[in-house]
């Protein structure tokens, strides 16, 4: 039987599409591999003298061989982007209290920063910990050339956390109630609620960008998000004042809202006129109804790698406001130094999770291609990588300890206090940028189950009590204290997820792999026709 065409402008099934054949088989041509190799390892030599036979080596189609000196070069070009778009997309939040700190009263900066710290914690925390998976899920399938499993895996995991912020939105509308519980100042939660509230609207805009974001880096774009938050940011900023000037405290969520749903329409647009060749990979759900059935299909599949990465993202999120919490008996000034260092912190984080998110792609799209030298090749040079960002991000901490505090206040006692604490962070980003780098070798090889676990017992089973251990104990370490035990529960993640790494079974992390992609073999684009029936030709 001959498949109906799935589109009206689709190209005959036995015709290359894109380079392709319908099958999803790469066309036997040297055109064909060129085009491919300088896609997926523009860092490596001229193609043009490169052996043919090499790159048609079924251990690594499209991609041939690799060294440690090509995957460094690749992961240090490819991560500046992407540092650039977290650095970004941080900043989103950030210049809202800003502006409302500058425009509103003390009262509404402090219900916003409890509607931000509420924001991250329960919203921004589960989309991207949930969108983790499609760095197992869109590289392996990538790599493995099964383009329409791509774009599949792409709105399944935007389905299912669609559905998730459901239960996310009804918390916001109804969190005055809620935070009650934990939060003394009861007179801030109505606005807090009210800027939660305003925020909702702009949920399922994030998620398409979040999750949209990490398709199109699947295919070797890591620059797609840097374009849209360079638009977005500026935007965004003249928003959020334009709004909060002439509206009050409710313009501040309004523009981050406008913002979230920008991010996902900016990122369509750029994908659909700058780089159509994303379109390779779409899964066209609307062509019927038995297509549309299969984003609803297999979630169990699915949500084994997207709960634990969950888990993973969450767990970091949660121990640093526990920290704040924790660092609420020592006074204000206590209190206020705490958030600086959190803050720098978590912006130092961007880079080694930025460069993670290089490596987690790069790693899948060779696992897919069964190409599993090539994977542990990578590996190899992540940990070379991750170890000179994290002496690199403590140079930089340790060097401009004082002046990072500045950025954030003009209090003299809060930057003396910051100034102490500053040395401890930057220690810590030793075995911070391993562990993180670790979390990500782990999601690329569909383990997140493992990092979810790992990250629990490092940080809520070893670092957080001795956190309060050193803080409150017999050692009375106050502030330095939290951060000291805080860096064991670090150092011993970094020091698990290593040797969880090392000790890696690439084969069967392969064998896994494909007994997902056979799970639904059918559910493949390229095997289905309009009609919703199998294609047996």
């Amino acid at each position: 039987m001959e498949s109906t065409p799935l589109l009206a402008d689709r190209k005959p099934s036995d015709e290359p599409y894109n380079g392709y054949v319908s099958d999803g088989r790469s066309v036997s041509s040297s055109e064909v591999h060129m085009s491919r190799f300088r896609l997926m390892s523009p860092d490596l030599e001229d193609p043009e003298n490169a052996d043919l036979a090499e790159l048609n080596d079924p251990m690594g189609p499209g991609m041939g061989h690799t060294t440690v000196g090509h995957e460094t070069r690749f992961m240090l070009t490819q991560s500046i982007p992407l540092t650039m778009t977290f650095f970004m997309e941080y900043s989103l939040t950030v210049t809202s209290l800003f502006v409302v700190g500058h425009f509103g009263t003390s009262e509404n900066l402090a219900s916003a920063s409890l509607a931000a710290m509420t924001f991250n914690i329960t919203g921004l925390a589960v989309i991207e910990g949930m969108a983790t998976s499609l760095d197992t899920f869109c590289a392996q399938a990538f790599g493995a050339q099964r383009f329409a499993k791509v774009g599949l895996y792409f709105l399944r995991c935007t389905a299912m956390i669609a559905m998730v912020s459901i239960p996310v939105a009804i918390f916001w509308w109804t969190s005055a109630s809620w935070l009650k519980y934990v939060i003394p100042e009861h007179q801030l939660l109505a606005d807090a609620q009210l800027f939660l509230q305003i925020t909702s609207f702009g949920l399922p805009g994030l998620i398409l960008f979040e999750t949209g974001k990490r398709f199109v880096q699947s295919q070797g774009f890591y620059d797609a998000g840097t374009w849209v938050l360079a638009l977005v940011v500026p935007l965004n900023i003249l928003i959020s004042i334009v709004l909060t000037k002439n509206l009050g405290y409710i313009g501040a969520p309004m523009a981050l809202a406008i913002t979230d749903w920008l991010m996902a329409i900016i990122l369509f647009i750029y994908c659909r006129y700058f780089e159509p060749s994303v379109g390779k990979c779409w899964y066209p759900f609307n062509a019927s109804w038995r297509h549309f059935k299969h984003l609803f299909e297999h979630w169990g599949v699915m949500w084994s790698l997207a709960f634990p990465g969950l888990v993973m993202i969450e767990s970091e999120y949660l121990s640093f406001e526990v920290l704040t919490i924790m660092s609420t008996h020592f006074g204000v000034e206590a209190i206020a130094a705490q958030s600086v260092v959190a803050n720098v912190g978590s912006l130092i984080y961007q880079i080694p999770f930025a460069m993670g998110c290089v490596v987690s792609t790069r790693i899948s799209s060779y696992v897919g291609m069964e190409n599993l030298k090539g994977a542990k090749t990578v590996v190899k040079s992540a940990y070379c990588v991750a170890a000179g960002a994290g002496l690199a991000s403590c140079l930089v901490l340790l060097l401009g300890n004082r002046h990072f505090a500045m950025l954030f206040t003009k209090n003299q006692d809060v930057i003396d206090i910051a100034s102490h604490l500053m040395p401890i962070l930057a220690v810590n980003q030793l075995y911070d940028s391993l562990a993180t780098f670790g979390a990500a070798i782990l999601r690329s090889q569909g383990r997140q189950g493992v990092g979810g676990v790992l990250n629990v017992v490092g940080y809520y089973f070893i670092g957080l009590p001795l956190s309060g251990w050193f803080a409150f104990g017999p050692l009375q370490l106050g502030l330095k204290g939290l951060w000291y035990g805080c860096g064991v529960g670090i150092l011993t993640l970094a020091t698990a997820s290593s040797i969880c790494v090392y000790m890696s079974d690439w084969r069967r992390i392969h064998d896994e792999f494909l007994a997902r992609e056979g799970d639904e073999e059918g559910a493949d684009l390229l095997s289905i026709d309009t009609s919703g029936t199998y294609s047996t030709s």
